[in-house]
């Protein structure tokens, strides 16, 4: 997982964005610290040297302010490595913020990288999207199998200002989308996987269908297999080894 801000990798802690700092070192088991300061392709490589694939891209100024940082993350999907088997391996999660105000040439930009690599998968997040309309006119734009929906809590709180999880859920399944992430922004970073496991058996009971991406307060292989068991597909770890 990498979250972008002001041309840095920085490392997230609760949603609380305001205090993110650029991430200082990368660390694995048996492995010497690999410093980062906040430089992403040396953050990319330190998950690449413990064999994560994938990538979860979500860029912070596109978040916030609508800005998105569309050279660096070209930068990202380049440097990513290349899918070579079929369980999602060298995916790049990309949120950008999404949100109905985007510009013309914002369009046109996102339909070109997600043309010429099929291996970005789009995240269309409830935080920023603001109405479930915006989905059709998404999948308008980029092909089905590239488009994931983010169901975004804060601290068990739904994250969005003027629809339900319940409509968003309705359109999930409407829209037979193939790829749903779940994620609390109080565990990001966090010590504990409870509240990811909560959210994780509350989605999964609304959608067991659709491939199931969570994370947050993942810190070992216990934490991920009581999310594999409870209908986890695909899990997103950052603070297991950056910080």
């Amino acid at each position: 997982m990498i979250d972008l801000q002001d041309g840095l990798a920085v490392h997230g802690v609760g949603g609380q964005r305001d205090r993110y700092l650029p991430v200082s070192t990368f660390h694995a088991a048996g492995q010497s610290s690999l410093p980062i300061d906040g430089d992403v392709c040396r953050l990319i490589d330190g998950y690449q040297g413990v064999g994560i694939g994938s990538l979860y891209v979500a860029d912070l100024d596109g978040i916030r302010y609508g800005r998105w940082q569309q050279s660096l993350i070209e930068t990202i999907v380049h440097r990513a490595p290349v899918a070579n088997d079929s369980d999602r391996h060298g995916t790049v999660f990309l949120d950008l913020g999404l949100r109905a105000a985007v510009a013309a040439e914002g369009w046109d930009w996102l339909e070109s990288l997600v043309r010429s690599n099929p291996r970005v998968m789009v995240i269309l997040a409830t935080e920023c999207a603001g109405d479930v309309s915006l989905l059709a006119d998404v999948l308008s734009r980029v092909p089905r199998n590239q488009v994931a929906v983010s169901l975004d809590y804060q601290g068990g709180r739904w994250l969005s200002a003027s629809t339900s999880e319940e409509a968003w859920f309705e359109a999930c399944r409407r829209a037979a989308i193939a790829t749903v992430i779940g994620l609390d922004l109080a565990s990001v970073g966090g010590t504990s996987v409870e509240r990811t496991l909560g959210l994780c058996k509350r989605v999964r009971r609304q959608l067991p269908q659709p491939r199931y991406v969570t994370g947050g307060g993942v810190r070992g292989a216990s934490d991920a297999q009581c999310l594999l068991d409870a209908g986890a597909d695909q899990l997103l770890v950052a603070s297991l080894f950056a910080e």
